[in-house]
């Protein structure tokens, strides 16, 4: 992710590491903890909102390199293991919730949370939910179903509820689609 000076942020999953890239191509460790990051968006100009497999949703503070969870479970329960993220325009934080799910065990989750708190699970029954990316318009969410094959279409309600998910791409082979982004003109 960059940030409005133009410096990269990306994470290194097995090391549990943050590091910036600034625009002359140095980089510099932000943060380092016991997880596995992986997608991260900013919450605002100087806090990163990061899906950690191991740990939930965390927040890091990229001038001071602290990271602190955010979400660590849904009532009782532990994540599966957190994969991708989004924020829509209204603030509502939309996270995949992947794990080891697949065909065999089609109970990757769709999360959106609320700028208020309140957690919602949208979809349960997906097979391996990873990328996640929205329309121009903020109306369909795309989904990319990697141990499925597919990238779903999950349009998104004017009650907050999804109805009508559907397929939008089809592919064949050990794995499928992983991180999605959608243009200003609406291509995924």
């Amino acid at each position: 992710v960059f940030d409005a000076a133009g410096n990269l942020y990306v994470t290194d999953i097995p090391f549990g590491r943050i590091f910036r890239i600034d625009p002359q191509g140095e980089w510099e460790l932000i943060a380092e903890w016991e997880g596995e990051p992986n997608g991260m968006k900013f919450l605002d100009a100087h806090e990163l909102i990061i899906t950690d497999y191991r740990n939930g949703l965390m927040c890091c503070d990229i001038r001071t390199g602290v990271v602190q969870p955010f979400l660590d479970r849904r009532n009782s329960e532990r994540f599966k293991g957190v994969n991708d993220l989004i924020f829509d325009s209204q603030g509502n934080l939309y996270f995949t919730d992947q794990g080891q799910t697949g065909l065999h065990d089609p109970t990757g989750r769709l999360y959106r949370l609320r700028p208020d708190g309140r957690l919602e699970v949208l979809l349960s029954n997906v097979p391996s939910p990873n990328g996640v990316a929205l329309s121009p318009d903020e109306r369909v969410l795309y989904l990319g179903v990697t141990r499925g094959n597919q990238v779903w279409r999950v349009p998104l309600l004017d009650d907050g509820s999804v109805a009508k998910v559907g397929a939008f791409f089809t592919s064949h082979g050990p794995s499928g689609p992983d991180g999605l982004a959608v243009d200003a003109e609406g291509r995924v």
